[in-house]
């Protein structure tokens, strides 16, 4: 059997009754926590809502190489909700998380799991089809904006034990 999984994830893998959900928060100044469950969720205390605002995410690509990945969410730009979010306060950076849940066949939320976490890089709003693209970097992404040293590779070098044979002095 799996490691590090639930009892109750167990006892529902048994069952194949199990059902995902996708757990969007998107930390705007006003905390933003949406599903995409035909009712609204509870976790760690915030309450998810059911909402049809929440249209998609992109798939994860992977690849062998090490970079940085961005994903979208794209909301619907009917409702001028969300576009008024974004266009009356400085959004970027601001971070999205997106978590899978795993349901029971009673509809209980047994589990979660991180797919993805990054912070808003840009937005679009395509007024013709009425969606709000949130075009978001992944959380590693970070390790590019901190100040220090760089070596000739274009790696970061932290504390003082940088050995960087271009910068012999260093």
């Amino acid at each position: 059997m799996a490691r590090g999984l639930s009892t109750a994830l167990k006892n529902e893998l048994a069952t194949q009754s199990i059902k995902p959900i996708i757990l969007l928060e998107i930390l705007f100044p006003t905390p933003q926590r949406l599903t995409n469950h035909y009712k609204d969720i509870t976790h760690n205390s915030n309450t998810y809502s059911a909402s049809s605002h929440f249209l998609s995410i992109t798939n994860k690509a992977e690849n062998a190489e090490l970079d940085v990945s961005n994903f979208t969410v794209e909301l619907s730009a009917v409702d001028s909700a969300f576009t008024s979010i974004v266009l009356n306060n400085n959004v970027a950076n601001d971070e999205v998380s997106i978590d899978i849940g795993l349901l029971n066949s009673t509809d209980t939320l047994i589990d979660t799991y991180n797919y993805d976490k990054g912070f808003i890089e840009s937005f679009r709003i395509d007024t013709d089809k009425g969606l709000i693209s949130l075009i978001c970097t992944s959380h590693f992404s970070d390790f590019s904006r901190i100040a220090g040293p760089v070596m000739a590779g274009g790696g970061q070098a932290f504390g003082l034990f940088v050995t960087d044979l271009d910068h012999p002095g260093f």
